[in-house]
């Protein structure tokens, strides 16, 4: 969990497009005349010496790509960029000139309106790839705490889950002799307490919520709109006061207007091809019955996600952007999962999803 708060504090411009060189700021030293030539004047259009471009005209250019970005965008650059390290600046200069030398980036000229049409340009596809890598990250978080949930329970995840292990976790009333934890001759599925139905039962059990540890990593930086919602989850002052007094134990699960993700029921921890979790634009409660749905969906859709975009992560725990092939009765990912053969149950794996509605 400390690799994910530490993600987080980078901020979503690490993934942007000059990562590499915030990244590599610090490994080596700049000249004296890298310092001297950043206290010039920008030069706004090519002229005799004009060859490449200098520390102060890339600060230039991004201060007038800032003026034509939405406010979210532009707070955000200014934010992470280093416009005020010269140090910083100097090598995200010389890794411009070096892009431009080997063609992988192409102006017009060389010169601050070239260079600032260039990142208005490309920043948000930077941006939008940030955010899915930032989700697949979350997606990965969200394996290791079920994975370490079933490591507590004897492999079994929290819907397949033993009468015993039920009063533990979810409802002291189970008596022993219940059919929890039993095959339910459909699929793979096992009897399951009801409480672990909706996604927001199982995140809202106590042994998950502290293999997760924040509320924050089941919020997809694709998915905006259901930010202040999670957030509420954390609140009290700031200091988790909402998030400890969540319990579904206690008939309190989390609340769904603050997740992005879904779980399978299907998965298990003996069958690695298994898909674990997704993003919540899933057209249907059923893997192989669903597409991904894009952000024009007002209930479904996620605003950083386009029509046949998601993210997905396998019960091995490798997580993956997806898109529309992986899903549906013919994906690549539902063949591997539905054939995978092993656990707590025999037959197909179950496509079957607990989505945050």
């Amino acid at each position: 969990m400390r690799k994910y708060i530490l993600l987080n504090l980078t901020g979503l411009f690490v993934f942007f497009l000059f990562t590499c060189m915030f990244i590599s700021c610090g490994k080596s030293g700049k000249s004296t005349s890298d310092s001297e030539e950043s206290s010039k004047p920008p030069t706004t259009s090519v002229g005799p010496k004009a060859t490449k471009f200098t520390p102060q005209m890339v600060v230039a250019a991004f201060e007038k790509a800032a003026g034509r970005m939405p406010p979210d965008l532009k707070a955000e650059m200014m934010k992470e960029i280093p416009l005020k390290d010269p140090a910083k600046m100097a090598e995200m200069t010389e890794y411009v000139n070096a892009e431009l030398a080997n063609g992988k980036m192409e102006l017009k000229e060389i010169s601050v309106d070239a260079l600032a049409d260039y990142l208005v340009t490309e920043l948000p596809k930077a941006r939008g790839t940030a955010q899915r890598v930032k989700c697949v990250n979350n997606l990965t978080y969200i394996s290791k705490a079920m994975i370490g949930f079933s490591q507590d329970n004897n492999g079994r995840l929290p819907w397949q889950l033993t009468p015993v292990q039920v009063r533990n976790h979810l409802d002291a009333s189970v008596v022993a002799n219940s059919n929890f934890g039993r095959a339910a001759g459909v699929d793979n599925l096992m009897f399951m307490h009801q409480k672990v139905f909706s996604v927001g039962g199982v995140f809202g059990m106590a042994a998950v919520k502290a293999e997760l540890q924040t509320p924050k990593i089941l919020i997809s930086p694709c998915d905006p709109g259901r930010k202040v919602a999670n957030e509420t989850i954390f609140a009290g002052g700031g200091n988790g006061v909402n998030w400890n007094n969540y319990s579904t134990k206690g008939n309190k699960p989390l609340p769904h207007a603050g997740i992005s993700y879904g779980l399978c029921f299907g998965a298990d921890t003996q069958r690695p091809t298994t898909i674990l979790g997704t993003t919540r634009n899933l057209s249907a409660d059923e893997l192989a019955k669903s597409i991904w749905a894009g952000a024009e969906d007002a209930k479904r859709g996620m605003a950083g996600l386009q029509m046949g975009q998601g993210q997905m992560v396998m019960m091995d725990g490798s997580a993956r952007q997806s898109s529309k092939d992986d899903i549906g009765e013919a994906g690549r990912m539902i063949k591997a999962h539905i054939n995978s053969r092993g656990g707590q149950a025999r037959g197909n794996a179950s496509t079957r999803m607990a989505l945050p509605y």
